[in-house]
């Protein structure tokens, strides 16, 4: 049993938490932290040397699937043991849990014996020696990239693929010095190749996306663009996100999702007039779509004008008859539950 490592368990279920921390102690597990929320706990891995966390997959504020999206990009943290709980994993909950790095799955009401097997082993499996013969392989190509060899710096990361020690960031960075290069359409397979093996590499989607721009494709551009924004944003790095939407927008482009997109982004920054600003944008774009009234609805009910976001989610009903959810939220105005 390895005593000494510290376990963060993360709920915002207080009584759960509590369960769990006296389950993890009775197991032989000492060093245990707790955090109610995500934004505590991520403050503890920043702060604390942390061996493994198990988080709630459900939270209302950063969810555990966020929480863990968000170390995974982390380079001082992405290869901490991280598992996920639920009462009752669905199928679309187990691939994005494994999408994005789950370590394991726990499902709740906890079970003694299988946190007795679990824990025990993420938390011995060490790397193999040819894990660190890549590492070594890998920092050799970064540090050729930064004194600008980039041929030399390919011929270092296409030998780590030859060797079928594959990883995304490999290909992000054939793709990186493609770029530089000026060898665009070897670029985009790089960047390409990184995505299949890393849906949720939102970094390779938006160098990619650069990439396009510079061939002149400016839909695959935005498209590619737009893809890294929504990863940034479901892994709660508002700023990335901005950052790479208003790069779209200096492009001139005139795209509904990213004027939607960017009105979802300023809501949840808790700027409210700059989201309405995107919103109108995004409806002179396209007047019928009535996502983007049920968007200015949401808005609206956020700043406690009830009267214009039920008419907005009445007009969002007007385009679309079938609109579920802006019947439901119409209901709960109507019945005073909002």
């Amino acid at each position: 049993m390895e005593e000494n490592k510290q376990i963060l368990l993360v709920d915002d279920d207080r009584h759960k938490l509590q369960q769990l921390d006296t389950m993890i102690k009775t197991v032989g597990f000492n060093h245990v932290l707790l955090a109610d929320d995500g934004d505590t706990a991520w403050g503890i891995l920043k702060d604390r040397k942390i061996d493994c966390v198990i988080a709630a997959y459900e939270m209302k504020e950063i969810s555990g699937l966020a929480l863990l999206k968000i170390i995974r990009r982390d380079d001082s943290l992405f290869d901490t043991p991280f598992f996920l709980a639920d009462n009752a994993f669905t199928k679309i909950k187990v691939i994005k849990a494994g999408q994005t790095g789950v370590t394991g799955l726990f499902v709740t009401p906890y079970d003694e014996k299988v946190i007795l097997r679990k824990i025990p082993s993420a938390l011995k499996k060490l790397k193999a020696p040819v894990v660190r013969k890549t590492e070594n392989t890998v920092n050799q190509g970064i540090r050729l990239i930064e004194k600008k060899e980039y041929g030399k710096a390919i011929e270092v990361f296409t030998s780590v693929i030859k060797k079928k020690e594959i990883a995304p960031e490999i290909y992000f960075n054939i793709g990186y010095c493609k770029t530089l290069q000026g060898k665009h359409t070897e670029a985009i397979e790089a960047f390409s190749m990184a995505t299949r093996l890393d849906k949720l590499f939102a970094k390779a989607y938006e160098e990619m996306g650069r990439v396009y721009k510079l061939m002149g494709d400016f839909a695959k551009a935005e498209e590619c663009m737009h893809q890294a924004a929504e990863i940034y944003m479901d892994s709660d790095k508002i700023g990335a996100a901005e950052e790479v939407l208003n790069e779209v927008l200096e492009s001139g482009t005139n795209s509904l999702n990213i004027f939607n997109t960017l009105g979802v982004l300023y809501r949840k920054k808790g700027e409210p007039q700059t989201a309405l600003t995107q919103y109108k944008k995004a409806l002179k774009v396209h007047p019928d779509e009535p996502y983007i009234y049920y968007n200015i609805g949401r808005l609206y009910l956020d700043i406690k004008d009830i009267s214009a976001a039920k008419k907005n989610f009445q007009q969002a009903l007007e385009k679309d008859p079938e609109f579920q959810e802006a019947k439901q939220v119409i209901k709960a105005i109507d019945l005073g539950m909002v």
